[in-house]
């Protein structure tokens, strides 16, 4: 089985350091927030496009580096390759922000926490693509709109949640961490 797995929000705690670091910018710029449930920053607060690329610039790389990778990841990780690939597949490296300093910060990062896989996908705007081109048959996601995206587009999901997300139009099998993940891979037909 060919398991696709998203870094951020899955992988490594960055939605909560994301949200940690937008609470302090958004106080010190007098922002508003809009919608708490909301993963991403874009959605949350009120921000000018300008406010936001300023965030996104001078900040993006400290948060992933940041980020504390989930407990129990990487050994669940690593029994999940004995018998399936496991493929990342990610946002990062996208856009105007991060760019190559981004995916090689990454890619040293799995490095020394010790994270195997076997492929990783970067600069990933809409995972589909990604998705069918590398077979996958189950992604493990945590953002309700890419869930609801590939569902839409015949790629099973597995959200891995954080008790603040939003749920999508899509009822999928839900898990809180990664032996939940294990649990699932071990029951799963």
């Amino acid at each position: 089985m060919n398991i696709g797995v998203d870094l951020d929000g899955v992988v490594y705690q960055t939605e909560k350091v994301w949200r940690d670091y937008a609470e302090k910018y958004n106080k010190l710029i007098g922002g508003k927030l809009i919608d708490d449930s909301e993963a991403r920053v874009d959605a949350r607060y009120d921000w000018t496009k300008e406010q936001y690329d300023n965030f996104v610039q001078n900040l993006s790389i400290e948060i992933l580096a940041k980020a504390p990778i989930y407990p129990k990841t990487k050994e669940v990780i690593s029994k999940l390759r004995t018998n399936n690939k496991v493929i990342f597949i990610t946002r990062r490296g996208f856009g105007d922000f991060g760019g190559k300093e981004e995916i090689d910060n990454t890619l040293k990062r799995l490095k020394v926490d010790g994270v195997e896989y076997d492929k990783i996908v970067f600069k990933q705007d809409s995972k589909v693509k990604a998705c069918k081109e590398n077979n996958i048959d189950i992604m493990i996601d945590d953002y309700y709109k890419v869930i609801d995206e590939l569902m839409d587009n015949g790629v099973k999901c597995l959200c891995f949640r954080d008790k603040r997300n939003k749920t999508g139009k899509h009822k999928v099998p839900e898990v809180y961490s990664w032996e939940e993940v294990l649990e699932f891979f071990e029951n799963y037909a």
